[in-house]
């Protein structure tokens, strides 16, 4: 208790005071004395308690929203282009037009979710998705079926930014990207589940003169549905709102905390209230859009990759169903990295080698699949390049989403940035559902050559410069006094600011 008490009163004496008045706000003082208290064994219990209640009602939504979205690769391999008579391209663009309102989607939604809560908006979101996945399963014409894509996309986008928001509700920056990573890990398991439930669904191929792709829709839509509605009980969007598992200390904690921590703990809050000022802001940040282009290439990449994933396993000798099940173990490959690389990220606080790390290895898992497929009789070595190419991919967007995170403040320009990222990104959709033509099976040149390309420019070489451009930055405001920052701004001025504050600092 005494090393407790000693270690709360030198926070005390080194936070930042000067001149005649106060810099930060009595309640910063309450959290530093709350800091004291929850340390060691006792912080750890209570993070292990939060990541029981928080993550897997997060994970379960983003991973039924992701298997919604990416089962198109796995319905082609049942019958759904012969069905609604449909050619390549028309099945390409009927893909590709639900990325343009998912696009336009991610703003307006966490704006929405802002307003009302993710108790509220990310049940009515899945909901929806599960409603409009079995209309997809009982369409039988172009139009109809790329009417309903227009309308997923436009209620999907606002998912896996709503969850991501929620999750900086409740953990701190130093928490954050691996908590990001173990929800992200949500989606690498979608696209191993999705393929093991449309190789189970695809028995019931012809059952009732039906064909499997129209039950692999309208079962997992069915589903979607299901935990929607379920969630309008079990979701809990902030520390405030809990009742019964969390102590009053906890919860001041953990709100206190949120709003004290981000950028170096300054002693000056962040703007927690709905303000559309704010959110104007976000939209002129350079870090959404340097954190967009990496993210925009690894979802163009893994978008791309997932809707003719089943095919490329097709094509190296498997049937269709066996082929379902052997896109699996990449994915879970996948996931088992993904958590590595936010462990790794939080532990050494390196968010820029954990975008630029992966990336290589997805660049190499191309060279290895570009070139292996072009040989007769090695499908393993293929295989091996897919499971590279997987982990590297999927591990991007959860760091892009942490660092994006952690670079902008407050709370309203946080949300209205991780959405406005995720927008801007999803875009690559429409490219990555148009580069892998089917008339190039199976070696595929445009889309791979493409894919490349992008990796190594956006997510190998900018991150670099990106880096750089933060650690300068961070270096100019180190040199700022903090008697001087004092004198020239009060504490609502700094707190107004958010990122731009001279004592805030950027995680690079």
């Amino acid at each position: 208790m005494d090393a407790l008490v000693t270690s709360f009163e030198r926070k005390w004496e080194t936070s930042p005071s000067v001149g005649n008045g106060e810099l930060v706000s009595p309640e910063y003082y309450e959290y530093l004395r709350l800091e004291g208290i929850f340390v060691g064994e006792r912080l750890k219990k209570l993070i292990w308690k939060v990541d029981l209640r928080v993550l897997p009602q997060l994970i379960l939504i983003y991973l039924l929203a992701y298997i919604d979205r990416s089962n198109a690769g796995n319905v082609k391999l049942f019958g759904a282009l012969e069905d609604m008579h449909l050619s390549g391209q028309d099945w390409n663009t009927a893909l590709s037009v639900f990325f343009a309102t998912y696009a336009l989607g991610g703003v307006p939604s966490n704006i929405a979710l802002k307003r009302v809560g993710p108790n509220l908006w990310l049940p009515v979101l899945l909901t929806l998705c599960g409603i409009l996945n079995i209309g997809h399963g009982l369409q039988s014409s172009l139009a109809g079926f790329t009417s309903l894509r227009l309308i997923l996309g436009l209620i999907e986008a606002g998912i896996y930014p709503g969850c991501s928001y929620t999750l900086t509700n409740w953990y701190s920056p130093t928490e954050l990207h691996n908590r990001m990573t173990i929800f992200y890990s949500g989606a690498s398991l979608a696209g191993a589940f999705s393929g093991l439930l449309a190789y189970a669904i695809g028995h019931l191929d012809g059952t009732w003169e039906y064909r499997g792709w129209r039950f692999i829709y309208i079962i997992e839509g069915l589903l979607s549905v299901a935990v929607g509605l379920a969630a309008f009980w079990f979701l809990v969007p902030n520390p405030g709102k809990v009742t019964g598992w969390l102590s009053d200390d906890e919860k001041q904690f953990l709100l206190l905390r949120k709003k004290f921590s981000h950028g170096g703990q300054s002693g000056v809050h962040q703007e927690e209230a709905f303000s559309w000022k704010f959110a104007k802001q976000a939209f002129r940040s350079m870090h959404v859009y340097s954190v967009a282009a990496i993210e925009f290439t690894a979802a163009g990449v893994v978008y791309g990759i997932s809707y003719v994933l089943p095919t490329i396993i097709a094509d190296l000798g498997y049937g269709s169903l066996n082929a379902q099940v052997l896109t699996a173990p990449p994915y879970v490959f996948a996931c088992l990295v993904v958590l590595y690389s936010g462990w790794m990220a939080d532990r050494y606080k390196q968010r820029a080698l954990a975008v630029v790390l992966p990336n290589v290895m997805a660049a190499v898992g191309i060279v290895i699949i570009i070139v292996s497929i072009r040989l007769p009789g090695i499908p393993g070595v293929t295989y091996f390049g897919i499971f590279f190419l997987a982990a590297g991919l999927y591990c991007v967007s959860p760091s892009v989403t942490a660092w994006i995170s952690l670079n902008c403040a407050g709370d309203m320009k946080r949300a209205v940035s991780i959405g406005l990222m995720i927008s801007i990104a999803q875009l690559s959709g429409i490219l990555g559902s148009n580069i892998f033509l089917a008339r190039e099976a199976p070696l595929y040149p445009t889309g791979f050559g493409i894919c490349i390309t992008l990796l190594v420019s956006f997510g190998i070489i900018w991150p670099g410069i990106y880096w750089g451009i933060l650690k300068k930055i961070n270096a100019q405001r180190a040199a700022m006094s903090r008697v001087d920052i004092a004198a020239r701004y009060t504490e609502e001025e700094l707190a107004d600011m958010g990122d731009l504050s001279p004592l805030f600092r950027y995680s690079t």
